[in-house]
């Protein structure tokens, strides 16, 4: 048969079989698969590039550099040279006060007179919200909550270094304001020409001089490189990679979350992809041992059942990708009014990737079924019970397995997470095999023993072995899929609630002394506030062996950075609340001795290792100990956490002052004032900014959650339905059969509920169970979350799953519970007749017919 021949069968073949019905749960599940790939990949991909976007905003341009004057004039001249577009302003602390508002020490930021790089302020003035770029010459703008500070109208007078101001306007946005920024105080915004004439940027003030920058991307890492390279004290370069820790660890556990959930999407589709391969394949068995009997070759079956799949599976691979098109601009413009703001443009990447998984999940595993076609015997169209060999698929279920772990190690970020979700999957499919073949030999034994329609149902399960097994796997394996995204959905759901509940911190207190602790505390018994505890803060500088000293390779980007500044240390009796041991031992503080206790990804960027020797400089002092113990932070929790703890013994002596984390009312300024009276040298930072973006983020992460749990849980749908129709011809047959034996409609419909049930049961409980063990693993070592699901939700799921089931098998048989016992033998008969070459009939093969001439005598 040649090519041409072969395609225009394939071709006639697809046509009447997509006008049956015959492909549907194959289409069906291609389409969602490519369609949750390309179309919610596409609306994640769009989510990511907002929030780099938006790291951008918070920069002030795509990348900025913090220090003194004389640096600040390097880097200028730098990026003039370069031809970058730079914005330049100066912060420093100075007293604030108004003629409503006694004076307290606040934050002035002064802008200089080139343009804001990603566009003005929103500032609300007396004529409404407009877009500046600075405040005119003689008046400064407020943050929100600087204005409650002040308690000053627009218009009133605000003096700044004794010099006083027009207040002008409240800001709305600032864009170039990061996260890890924070209010010391009323935030003032001003003129840089104002802070030069007060006389404020005079010798021995410590202000901090910012520089952002933007434009070509080789022009900004040559520009990058050279400040990094800058190692004076209080230097410090931002890039849209230095998130503020607890956005960080929100963000990327949104994003594992998101793309574990694809892939389990993808998962669930190929499953029923290859379930309803399996079936296709089995109704085509008789059919292709017609074509052995007339001659044709294994090339021929081939290239027939490929062609099908190729044309089916190519249409169905461009509908889904038409139809992701369309659902990222609608889902993407839906999400972007719910929040507020404007999605980037889409890009192809993702629906490429969806297309080449739609590839990738026909090849491994609707292929194989097909290709067993090829081997069939023609002594098949005498003899139904001959089995088809299995083909040599060892390779496709390699490539299969391969696929599905690179997918999951993608998604997950490590091979770790990949190994948790594929061996998960593949033991709970063992054990639902395992299981499916004891359900069967158990029931073949009650059934014998028994009477009536139950009997009858429980041997159908021992005699359909194979496909009881099938069922059980099937049912099981989607289930717990089901299940696994429910549980680490609501533990990532729950999280998010935690991180921005209504009780959590929103102010953090710092610079309390030693002997203020009293003081402090009496302020907040009066107040009625709760803080989460003063935990010491050391200031300290690393002066322990770099990492090319250890042998290993120097720390680039954000892990040199961190190495080169200033940062903080505490120290603790025991691991804080919101840590978790990720390797090592934590010390016990009455035996510790010269140990240090570290972040996770902190260790990973500066090259550290448990067991290494580090040392520290504290106010000209060294500490040097052994790394003993490596930690995981929450930092969404919003309370006083460090990347070093120090053991007690080290940090006894060591010049400290006291941090913690207090809840007050939105707006509230009872605690700064109160503070300014007992403890006159604390500062109260404002951190509602952090948390305000950390909502934003959560919401939006959670809208996206949501869609891609409906993905799930159709792909789900659509492995029931393959399963159930896995046995569905046998089922018909045999209900002809009982009706013509006389059962009643309410008796055929016990027994199908029966055989459903028990497998329903099975499955849905290892599934539960199943669910359990992998979500546990996959929350704590993946996700960084602690299991917040109970027993009550997997029992509840079970039974779902088990309802399910019986309600699956009972609505695909129940047109034919009361039907006649005519018109349920002729369904069946059927649905295994298929047209033979003539008449339209797609298959129209040549072979050579006997001689023509007188028929022998008889």
């Amino acid at each position: 048969m040649t090519f041409a021949g072969a395609m225009r069968m394939a071709a006639r073949q697809a046509w009447q079989g997509w006008r049956n019905g015959e492909f549907g749960v194959l289409l069906a599940a291609l389409f969602v698969a490519v369609l949750a790939l390309a179309g919610v990949g596409s609306i994640a991909q769009r989510t990511t590039d907002a929030l780099a976007e938006q790291s951008r905003r918070l920069v002030g341009g795509d990348a900025a550099f913090s220090s003194d004057d004389r640096a600040i004039d390097d880097a200028r001249r730098h990026a003039q040279r370069l031809q970058l577009r730079l914005f330049r302003s100066v912060e420093l602390a100075s007293m604030v006060g108004s003629r409503t508002a006694p004076p307290q020490l606040g934050t002035l930021k002064a802008l200089a007179a080139d343009a804001p790089l990603l566009g003005p302020y929103s500032v609300r003035t007396a004529r409404g919200v407009q877009r500046l770029a600075r405040p005119a010459a003689g008046t400064l703008w407020l943050s929100e909550t600087g204005a409650q500070r002040m308690r000053t109208p627009l218009g009133g007078i605000v003096e700044v270094g004794g010099r006083p101001l027009r207040l002008a306007g409240i800001v709305v946005e600032e864009p170039d304001r990061p996260l890890n920024g924070v209010e010391l105080g009323p935030r003032v915004i001003l003129p840089l020409a104002e802070v030069e004439a007060g006389g404020l940027l005079g010798p021995g003030a410590r202000a901090s001089w910012r520089i952002a920058v933007s434009g070509a991307p080789a022009a900004i890492a040559e520009w990058v490189k050279a400040r990094e390279a800058d190692r004076s004290p209080g230097a410090r370069v931002e890039t849209g990679d230095d998130l503020n820790p607890q956005l960080r660890a929100a963000l990327d556990r949104a994003q594992r979350f998101l793309s574990v959930s694809l892939v389990l999407t993808a998962a669930l589709a190929a499953v029923a992809i290859g379930m309803a391969a399996r079936q296709h394949a089995e109704r085509h068995r008789q059919i292709a041992a017609t074509f052995r009997a007339l001659g044709a070759r294994q090339g021929d079956i081939v290239g027939l059942y490929v062609g099908t799949l190729a044309i089916l599976g190519g249409i169905a691979i461009l509908a889904a990708l038409l139809a992701a098109a369309v659902l990222q601009q609608v889902a993407g413009a839906w999400i972007a009014e719910q929040l507020g703001a404007t999605l980037p443009p889409a890009k192809l990447l993702p629906l490429l990737q969806g297309a080449l998984v739609g590839v990738w999940i026909l090849v491994t595993f609707a292929l194989p079924p097909l290709l067993a076609l090829r081997r069939v015997s023609a002594l098949a169209v005498l003899r139904s019970d001959l089995r088809t060999p299995s083909p040599p698929a060892l390779a496709l279920f390699a490539l299969a397995m391969l696929g599905l772990l690179a997918l999951f190690w993608q998604a997950a970020g490590n091979a770790q997470a990949a190994t948790i979700l594929l061996g998960g999957l593949l033991a709970t499919t063992f054990v639902l095999g395992v299981a499916g073949w004891a359900l069967a030999a158990l029931v073949a034994r009650a059934g014998r023993g028994g009477s009536g329609i139950l009997r009858y149902a429980l041997l159908n399960l021992s005699r359909r072995r194979r496909l009881t097994v099938a069922q059980v796997v099937a049912l099981g394996t989607s289930l717990m899929a089901l299940l696994l995204l429910l549980l680490v959905r609501t533990d990532v759901w729950e999280q998010w609630q935690e991180t921005v509940r209504g009780d959590a911190p929103n102010r953090f207190v710092i610079n309390v002394q030693p002997e203020q602790r009293p003081a402090f505390d009496a302020v907040l018994d009066r107040l009625d506030y709760a803080s989460v505890g003063l935990s010491p803060l050391i200031r300290a500088r690393y002066v322990g062996a770099s990492a090319q000293q250890r042998g290993r390779p120097a720390p680039q980007g954000r892990g040199e950075r961190l190495a080169d500044r200033e940062f903080n240390l505490s120290t603790s009796d025991v691991l804080p609340d919101g840590n978790t041991l990720k390797a090592g031992k934590f010390w016990s503080a009455a035996t510790a001795r010269n140990e240090f206790s570290v972040e996770t990804e902190f260790a990973e960027q500066l090259r550290w290792r448990l067991g290494d020797k580090v040392a520290f400089d504290v106010a000209g002092r060294r500490i040097e100990g052994t790394i003993t113990s490596l930690r995981g932070v929450r930092w969404e929790s919003f309370t006083p956490n460090f990347f070093v703890l120090a053991s007690p013994d080290l940090a006894r002596d060591l010049p400290a002052t006291y941090i913690t984390a207090v809840r007050v009312p939105q707006g509230d300024t009872a605690l700064a004032s109160a503070l300014s009276q007992a403890v006159p040298n604390a500062n109260v930072i404002d951190i509602d900014a952090i948390t305000a973006e950390i909502r934003r983020i959560g919401d939006q992460a959670a809208l996206v959650i949501q869609v891609v749990f409906w993905f799930a849980f159709l792909s789900g749908c659509l492995v029931f339905v393959a399963a159930v129709a896995a046995t569905r011809r046998e089922r018909i047959t045999e209900l002809g059969v009982l009706r013509t034996l006389g059962a009643s409609s309410a008796q055929l419909r016990n027994a199908q509920l029966v055989e459903f049930g028990a497998i329903g049961a099975i499955a849905g409980g290892i599934a539960a169970v199943a669910a359990a063990g992998i979500g546990t693993l996959f929350a704590q070592q993946v996700l960084d979350l602690p299991p917040t699901w109970n027993w009550t939700t997997l029992v509840a799921g079970a039974a779902v799953g088990m309802l399910a089931a019986m309600l699956a098998g009972w609505l695909s048989m129940r047109a034919h519970l009361h039907a006649t016992v005519r018109e349920t033998l002729g369904v069946a008969g059927g649905l295994s007749r298929e047209r033979l070459p003539g008449g339209d009939s797609p298959y129209n093969i040549r072979y050579n017919a006997p001689p023509a001439g007188p028929r022998p005598p008889t």
